[in-house]
């Protein structure tokens, strides 16, 4: 049976199409489900210190098999509404496949879309659904609804009407073939017409659909981008001897049972007997290796700033070149001279030609975007549901450029601005402890400065590098040892990217990208208003930043376009904040 009703890219799963989100193929809208579900998940991806931070054994890569089922999928919404305007009929689309020849049902399915039971004319998924602060989704309740929101079960049949007078809500109708009237749409979208209806806790993408919640419940149209978040973490790989590791991944279970039953020599058996030709110089080296990766997997979690402190090392810990391996490099960097004139505000600009990015999705969110760098945030966790605890991810190789900033200047700057410095942090604070989140690290004026800096820059490389905005993405390096940005571009595809970026690294594009950058910043089309902006919780906690001037696409910045002013980079009108670069411009 041709089963194939979609495709979606690895790198869209992993930061837009995941487990749990509406996806609308050419017949219908479906959602993928869990990764308990998918058999044919096998590649491998490994990386000791990302999969030390979220606690897995290893990652797996997106299944991509050129025409095979690659992932399991469910229609969703279950409701659909008859496209016939003479029958209009609303039904639950799961009813179409009972009875003894629900086989055929389904290849029809899948041939034509969905049908309408009631005259087989093509038919269309419901355009809502609702949802509550625990992340659930369900079915939007149209009998109760067409009830006049009240309880009610029958077996009417329910059908979704217009009249045609207007393009709102108030022109559609919901009618129960046992009621004298249909009930209007208008206020389907106001959670407060939900007063008497409470969220059943159905997670779609897990097959569970009634486990109790109780909260009240958020009206959501099926395609707003509200709908799925993806709460996606990633870290620069920089390769190790990891043939071991593979070796110890495949063979973990076996080595386990063998050690606890039998000790060394039940392990030394099995090492003569299966892998005296994986690598190992003698057994000996195979039993410190295993030790260490056993080591590895007891140690205590790490927190995401220890996975940028060791990449921050990496960055500024070389004079002129490195390459790891030496031999087909997967990261591959070059230190350029900072000239006299930017000394005071960067110490260091490297030249990144080749470096490696693993991606991981760990779950969802719905009706707001998780934030990274804080202490368990009420995610929806995907689940394997096996002994091997893993999480799909993709590997994107690319280039980018890495700036470190002076920290002697950065720390002068910082008793200059304490003021503004103390208003982010508490800002901060206060909209964590809103969402019940904890927080590992400060967010003062240093990291609102390289932050908005970063925006400027991507917005100004998308001009010169080849690549869009879209395509450029930033990793901010801050706390009280750190100071830097990457601003990076990758490709699945093993061969990389094809150097626009990287080739703006050098002294004299660079400068030359970031005088421009700053002149634009001096003024946006929105002043004065966007220049007067204070530091606010209702302004997604930025100062003066809006569209016009530093925010950029969603998916290349790391906050969520939260986080940026401007008056700290450079001197706006009116301003009295003195800015980072207030004698370079």
């Amino acid at each position: 049976m041709k089963n194939k009703i979609g495709e979606i890219r690895p790198g869209q799963l992993i930061t837009t199409f995941g487990p749990g989100a509406i996806i609308d193929s050419v017949n219908d809208s479906l959602m993928i489900l869990d990764i308990r579900y998918w058999d044919r998940a096998k590649d491998i991806v490994y990386d000791k210190n990302l999969a030390n931070f979220l606690g897995k054994h290893y990652f797996k890569k997106v299944p991509a098999t050129n025409g095979i089922t690659d992932l399991p999928v469910i229609p969703f919404p279950f409701y659909h509404e008859c496209s016939n305007i003479k029958c209009r009929h609303l039904f639950d689309i799961r009813d179409n496949f009972g009875g003894s020849d629900y086989r055929e049902k389904i290849r029809e399915y899948l041939e034509k879309g969905p049908r309408c039971p009631s005259c087989n004319r093509r038919a269309h998924p419901a355009r809502f659904v609702i949802s509550c602060e625990d992340n659930h989704l369900e079915d939007f309740p149209w009998k109760w609804w067409a009830h006049g929101k009240e309880p009610k079960e029958c077996n009417g049949r329910l059908t979704l009407s217009s009249a045609g007078d207007s393009s709102g809500l108030e022109s559609l109708s919901v009618k129960c073939s046992c009621m004298d009237s249909g009930k209007s749409l208008r206020g389907a979208l106001d959670p407060k017409s939900f007063k008497g209806y409470k969220c059943k806790g159905a997670h779609p993408h897990k097959l569970e659909f009634n486990d109790g919640c109780g909260k009240d419940v958020i009206p959501l149209q099926r395609g707003a981008s509200n709908v799925y978040f993806a709460a996606v973490r990633s870290a620069i790989s920089f390769s190790e001897n990891s043939d071991f590791r593979r070796t110890f991944i495949d063979h973990r279970k076996e080595l386990i049972a063998r050690e606890e039953d039998y000790g060394i020599d039940g392990l030394k058996k099995y090492y003569d007997r299966y892998l005296t030709n994986c690598g190992f110089d003698d057994f000996k080296q195979f039993y410190n290796e295993w030790i260490r990766f056993k080591g590895n997997e007891n140690n205590e979690k790490l927190n995401y700033k220890q996975i940028k402190e060791f990449e921050y090392e990496r960055f500024t810990s070389f004079k002129d070149k490195i390459k790891i391996p030496k031999e087909n490099p997967e990261f591959e960097a070059e230190v350029q001279p900072v000239p006299k004139e930017l000394q005071r505000y960067f110490s260091k600009i490297v030249q990144v030609h080749r470096l490696k990015e693993i991606m991981v999705l760990l779950g969802f969110m719905r009706n707001d975007s998780p934030e990274p760098e804080v202490k368990n945030p009420k995610i929806v966790w995907l689940e394997s549901g096996t002994e091997e605890k893993w999480l799909p991810a993709v590997e994107t190789f690319g280039e980018g450029i890495f700036i470190e900033f002076n920290r002697e200047t950065v720390n002068n700057w910082l008793q200059s601005v304490e003021e503004q410095s103390k208003k982010f942090s508490v800002v901060y604070d206060k909209w964590l402890k809103k969402k019940g989140w904890a927080k590992l690290e400060d967010r003062n004026a240093l990291y609102v400065m390289m932050h908005t800096l970063s925006h400027l820059l991507i917005k100004q490389l998308s001009l010169k590098s080849g690549y869009s905005s879209v395509a450029i993405k930033e990793r901010i390096y801050c706390s009280e040892t750190m100071a830097g940005i990457l601003l990076y571009t990758g490709s699945a595809d093993q061969e990389g990217t094809l150097g626009g970026l990287v080739e703006m690294g050098s002294i004299d594009k660079f400068r030359e990208i970031l005088n421009e950058a700053l002149e634009e910043a001096l003024f946006c089309t929105n002043d004065p208003v966007c220049s007067s902006l204070e530091v606010d919780e209702e302004n997604d906690l930025n100062g003066s930043a809006c569209f016009a001037c530093s925010m950029i696409s969603e998916t290349s910045c790391e906050a969520g376009n939260r986080l940026l002013d401007r008056s700290l980079v450079v001197p706006l009108q009116d301003s009295v904040i003195k800015p980072y670069f207030d004698e370079l411009i």
